[in-house]
């Protein structure tokens, strides 16, 4: 809908109220008189432009989300969160202000409109302050690293390395070290194996693997390809075979997705950022800049700050789904810049609608590791004493992490706290649910505190290392 449409459809109050906040001369009690009277505001250059300008200032912290959306109509729960931080009544001042209109069907999944005119403008108005605020080259750096479709490269290693080799699994749910080494080996980009003490929040497998190997392992098992059971890893050779018939560019763009949906949990706005680098992007940009202006969208995330937020899990990983390629000045400096490769910016324009189905920001509550820690990615008391019967607590600085071991489910069930309605809670509030190897221990556990099986016939120990 554009604005004409929506004034149409606007009550005489309504307008009336538009009228005021845009300081428009008319007759206040003639809906034609008013109607006529915005319509020729706006189409006028420097009233527009007054209008856009005090729009984006005193809407800056939503207009910057809404203008990236490839959709003009949301559900008001979107809408509300877009405005959390403009405080109560949020929805009916922006109503007011003349770029928010409620639909005219009010059965609409999304009851609430910016016209496409009224974005289309403000996104003008955007996308030229950031373009004028990054720093750019015309030539190609001296180094310059793109890795181009290596990662589709290297998924077929990790899939022929599995059909290869008798790949088992800890109890913690991840390959040995020794089938790491080996990967790393035939890999065409090679990353360290030595990780820090915490990691998650980036992807089901983010403890155990580095941060590329991670997306790929978890990509692969999200697809199908290889399947984890009875402790091992295998290859599923039919849905290998439909994953190889794919073209290139379809493969990409079902990694990114994955890439998007992992670590978006952590990242929340992290399409807004996609979209926000595709609109800049094409030339050779100083990362310096680009960071700033992207800033807005970048959050920090326990063990990571914002500017690690920034160059290791949005730069980084998008040089390794092909999407980007980084440049230094020299073969020892860090990179300074960056650019999107031509099948980056198909890839994020093909994303847009898939990235931005829903704007509502619900950070994980929880996130279950398969060497059986729970960490609390958004503290809150209620939850982490509902959790509290069947865990124990990490001794840790900085971050609110659980242990679940036998004694401890023996405990809560001894005390008798109800361990189904425990695990319903769980997976609710899990990042990425309850991985199958903690599925499994917690079935046997809960069965030897009931006495239903001996502990003696547990064929595993939970304590068993990844290395």
């Amino acid at each position: 809908m554009r604005l004409n449409e929506c004034l149409n459809h606007a009550s005489v109050p309504t307008l009336q109220r538009i009228a005021k906040s845009l300081h428009v001369t008319c007759v206040p009690y003639s809906k034609l008189d008013i109607l006529q009277a915005i319509l020729e505001a706006w189409l006028d250059p420097e009233a527009r432009k007054t209008m856009v300008e005090r729009w984006c200032s005193e809407w800056d912290a939503a207009m910057r989300r809404v203008v990236l959306q490839p959709r003009h109509a949301f559900a008001r729960e979107e809408m509300a969160s877009l405005l959390t931080p403009f405080g109560d009544g949020a929805i009916e001042r922006a109503l007011e202000a003349g770029w928010l209109y409620v639909h005219p069907d009010p059965a609409t999944k999304f009851p609430l409109v910016v016209p496409e005119d009224v974005q289309e403008a403000c996104h003008d108005h955007y996308v030229k302050a950031w373009r004028a605020q990054v720093l750019k080259r015309r030539e190609e750096p001296p180094c310059v690293r793109d890795e181009e479709d290596a990662i589709l490269v290297d998924f077929e290693a990790l899939v022929d390395y599995v059909r290869g080799h008798d790949v088992r699994l800890t109890t913690t749910g991840a390959m040995y070290k020794r089938h790491l080494e080996q990967l790393m080996q035939l890999f065409e980009v090679e990353e360290s194996l030595e990780l820090p003490r915490w990691r998650f929040g980036y992807g089901k497998r983010a403890f155990a693997y580095p941060d590329r190997l991670a997306l790929i392992y978890d990509f692969a098992c999200d697809e199908g390809v290889l399947v984890e059971q009875d402790g091992r890893v295998e290859v599923d050779e039919a849905r290998f075979a439909a994953w190889k018939s794919r073209l290139t560019v379809a493969k990409l763009r079902r990694l990114l997705r994955h890439y998007i949906v992992s670590y978006r949990g952590a990242i929340p706005r992290l399409a807004d950022v996609l979209q926000l680098v595709r609109r800049v992007g094409g030339d050779w940009l100083d990362l310096a800049s680009l960071y700033e202006v992207c800033r807005p969208f970048v959050n920090a995330f326990y063990y990571d700050s914002a500017e690690d937020v920034w160059r290791i899990r949005i730069v980084k990983m998008l040089v390794h789904l092909g999407v980007a390629r980084i440049g230094s000045d020299t073969p020892e400096s860090p990179p300074k810049w960056f650019q999107t490769t031509e099948l980056g910016q198909e890839l994020l324009s093909q994303g847009d609608a898939e990235s931005t189905a829903d704007l509502t920001e619900r950070r994980p509550a929880l996130v279950v590791q398969p060497n059986f820690e729970l960490v609390v990615v958004s503290p809150d008391p209620r939850l982490e004493d509902t959790i509290a019967p069947f865990v124990e607590r990490i001794p840790s600085s900085g971050v609110r992490a659980y242990r679940i071991l036998a004694h401890t489910v023996a405990r809560g069930l001894r005390e008798g706290h109800d361990f189904d309605a425990w695990r319903a809670f769980v997976v609710r509030h899990a990042l990425y649910g309850i991985p199958q190897n903690v599925e499994r221990m917690l079935a046997r556990w809960v069965a030897e505190a009931r006495g239903e099986i001996g502990a003696d016939t547990a064929d595993v120990q939970s304590g068993e290392s990844w290395a």
